[in-house]
C-alpha cells in the first residue's frame, strides 16, 4: 500500500492558521471575562461560613474514616486469632 504524500503547506496557509488560533484565543479570553462579570461572588461573611462548614465536614468525615478503620482492624485481628 503506497503512502499518500502530503502537500507542502504554504506560508499563507500557516499564517491563516496562526491568525485563526490567535483569534480563537482572544475570543476565549473575551468570553471568559464577560462570564466572570456575571458571577455573583459571595460576601466575606458567606465565605467565612462556607469555609467553616467545609472544615467541619472534612473533620467529621475524617473521624468517620478513622472509626471505620479501627473497626476493620479489630475485626481482622479477631479473624486472624480465630483462624490461627
Amino acid at each position: 500500500m503506497a503512502k499518500a504524500k502530503r502537500k507542502p503547506s504554504s506560508a499563507a496557509t500557516r499564517t491563516e492558521r496562526a491568525q485563526q488560533a490567535n483569534s480563537a484565543w482572544s475570543r476565549f479570553f473575551k468570553e471568559t471575562k464577560m462570564e466572570m462579570k456575571k458571577v455573583i461572588w459571595p460576601t466575606k461573611s458567606q465565605m467565612i461560613n462556607y469555609t467553616i462548614a467545609t472544615i467541619v465536614s472534612v473533620i467529621l468525615v475524617s473521624f468517620l474514616i478513622v472509626a471505620v478503620d479501627f473497626v476493620f482492624a479489630g475485626l481482622s485481628k479477631l479473624l486472624v486469632t480465630a483462624v490461627g
